[in-house]
């Protein structure tokens, strides 16, 4: 009577490739989860900052033209040489000074933003706000965004009235 004790070494082989498969497939999961969340934390500030910029439109409603502006081609930083709050500023360079100060915020908490401002063409009185940023962390910008691939250039958008 042959009454061997244990695991020969083909079962504790498959064993092991059992286990290793699980967590294989745990860190992938881990990894996925991880990018999501970063994806989901790059729409949120995307959002807020969309936010932002309509209020400042908005509370300046009588410069509202003055903040028209693209960098969706170019990627452009805009900056401004003035400060506003102690000197005296055109409407221009009060919008141009939001702008960069708004922009300025934006580049430190989004990868490669790029963003235009633009009056509706069926209402003067509603703008279009345009936000794009490089969802992929590729270090370059783009002129559009992809809403069909995850890892890609996403985008914000918002219609603001001002009156």
């Amino acid at each position: 009577m042959n009454k061997d004790k244990g695991f020969s070494l083909i079962e504790v082989l498959v064993a092991l490739i059992v286990v290793a498969i699980g967590v294989l497939g745990h860190a992938k999961m881990q990894a996925k989860s991880m990018s999501l969340v970063q994806q989901n934390f790059f729409a949120q500030t995307a959002n807020t900052a969309l936010l932002d910029l309509a209020q400042r439109i908005r509370s300046n409603s009588d410069l509202a033209d003055s903040f028209i502006y693209s960098n969706l081609s170019s990627g452009d930083d805009i900056t401004s040489n003035k400060n506003c709050s102690t000197s005296t500023c055109t409407e221009s360079e009060f919008a141009t000074a939001e702008l960069a100060e708004w922009f300025d915020h934006l580049q430190n908490n989004l990868p490669s933003p790029r963003f235009s401002i633009a009056v509706d063409s069926s209402d003067v009185n509603l703008y279009n706000l345009m936000l794009i940023w490089d969802a992929a962390k590729t270090g370059v910008g783009s002129a559009t965004c992809d809403t069909t691939a995850l890892n890609s250039y996403q985008c914000g958008s918002m219609s603001v009235w001002v009156l």
